[in-house]
């Protein structure tokens, strides 16, 4: 199985590739998480967490293969 930080990292330098996609499927105005930039940022903290969790040795509640 594949440790989720390690996934996290392989990705994190292609967010910006979801811009398109995102303006196209997932923008609403007003909504929780309305604007790409606000997105990331969701993305980015949670990738905190699995990074932390993984150092510590922790799994994540939710997570499946």
């Amino acid at each position: 199985m594949r440790e989720p930080a390690t996934t996290w990292e392989r990705v994190r330098p292609r967010l910006g590739e979801l811009r398109g996609g995102f303006a196209e499927h997932a923008a609403v105005a007003g909504g929780w998480v309305g604007h790409f930039d606000g997105f990331t940022d969701l993305l980015e903290d949670w990738g905190r967490v699995l990074t932390g969790a993984t150092r510590r040795g922790w799994g994540v509640v939710g997570l499946s293969e």
